[in-house]
């Protein structure tokens, strides 16, 4: 009876055997399945890291991008209207001029003025012997210094009415002082061609006329030698 039943239960071992080795390959299998995934986890993280800086890096560019043209957009603008702005044509930086003595510099050339006592009697246009050295020497300066400008001589008087000299009013008798002296002028060598004369009466005071000393200022006779490329027609 003992054989018998040995015989009966080999059967059974072996496959008691058999699928612990079934189980055992399955269990190893699992692991290698476990492993396998964690790793292409692993990868797929990896990859999603990637992708999200690389969509960050193609944000950025496209800023840049923007950013660049809407300068270049500018750039283009201001270029455009660079464009259809007039020209302007820079003259040539001219040496500063000494300006002879007596002389003082006035935008565009240089004046002098002569105290009306000096060269004409009161109420009178006729010009003094004494200040005919003081002509000269403006005649001079005109004739030399600035040969290459225009010449405008202005006659100025102060409020003082007229009465008995004859005439009408300051503006003539301050026009007529003028005349004067660019006559001296001419008949000095002056170019008739340069010279302008101008009566401006009592109508552009020096200081007010609120007193001998002051209305003495103002009477006077202004010389000025001007570029001209400052006069109209020149």
């Amino acid at each position: 009876m003992f054989k018998k039943t040995t015989k009966w239960m080999m059967p059974c071992v072996l496959l008691v055997i058999a699928g612990t080795g079934c189980a055992n390959k399955l269990k190893s299998r699992v692991v290698l399945l476990e492993d396998a995934n964690r790793s292409l986890t692993d990868q797929i993280n990896m990859c999603q890291g990637d992708l999200e800086k690389a969509y960050n890096d193609q944000r950025e560019l496209d800023r840049q991008l923007a950013s660049a043209t809407r300068e270049s957009d500018s750039l283009r603008g201001e270029l455009a209207v660079a464009s259809r702005a007039p020209r302007v044509i820079e003259r040539p930086v001219m040496q500063q001029q000494v300006e002879a003595p007596g002389w003082t510099a006035v935008p565009g050339g240089a004046m002098i003025a002569i105290e009306g006592e000096i060269l004409f009697p009161p109420g009178k246009a006729e010009i003094r012997d004494k200040a005919r050295r003081s002509l000269d020497a403006v005649v001079s300066a005109i004739r030399g210094q600035y040969s290459d400008k225009h010449i405008f001589v202005f006659g100025h008087t102060d409020d003082t009415p007229i009465k008995k000299s004859g005439w009408k009013d300051n503006w003539e008798l301050s026009a007529q002082r003028a005349l004067e002296v660019v006559r001296y002028m001419t008949k000095n060598g002056v170019s008739a061609a340069r010279l302008v004369a101008g009566g401006c009466g009592e109508y552009r005071p020096r200081v007010p006329n609120s007193g001998n000393d002051k209305r003495k200022k103002n009477r006077r006779v202004e010389i000025f030698a001007m570029d001209k490329s400052l006069m109209a027609g020149a």
